[in-house]
């Protein structure tokens, strides 16, 4: 199916969610996943848990900047977009100890940790840096998978 040069949002026929969304509009005007992801200045991870349906919500400034590559109307992608409902109200912040614990872990480089706050996985990488001093530097970064958890280093 060949595309218009730019799709409007009152054009129809296009997949019902935003995984599917991305990925069709991006195969349809040939654009490789790492172009998208360059281009849209978006990490290749985000566009891939996009694609893959794990993240269904966009800020903002990513949808603009993915709509711009994708040559689409911002609405296209935000027409289909589903920001998570948590239901009950989460749980206050986990304690600051809990927190360093999971910072401690994920140094030491265990990936499967779960959220304090909802018991879902976490996400989580190391940061590799230099401080002031030209030192090098690791922090502890990770998000919740469901919720709105974050270690932040």
């Amino acid at each position: 199916m060949e595309l218009p040069k730019h799709i409007r949002a009152n054009d129809h026929g296009l997949p019902p969610t935003l995984a599917s969304r991305v990925s069709f509009l991006r195969n349809a005007r040939r654009i490789h996943i790492e172009e998208l992801s360059v281009e849209a200045r978006v990490s290749l991870s985000f566009i891939e848990d996009i694609e893959a349906g794990v993240e269904t919500w966009l800020p903002t400034s990513v949808r603009q900047r993915l709509a711009r590559v994708l040559k689409v109307d911002p609405i296209i992608l935000e027409e289909v977009e589903v920001k998570k409902d948590f239901g009950e109200p989460l749980p206050k912040d986990p304690p600051l100890e809990l927190v360093e614990r999971i910072k401690e872990e994920i140094l030491s480089g265990n990936e499967n940790l779960t959220c304090p706050k909802c018991s879902k996985p976490l996400k989580v990488w190391i940061q590799n840096g230099f401080d002031l001093n030209d030192f090098p530097i690791q922090t502890p970064k990770g998000h919740c998978t469901v919720c709105v958890f974050q270690i932040r280093g």
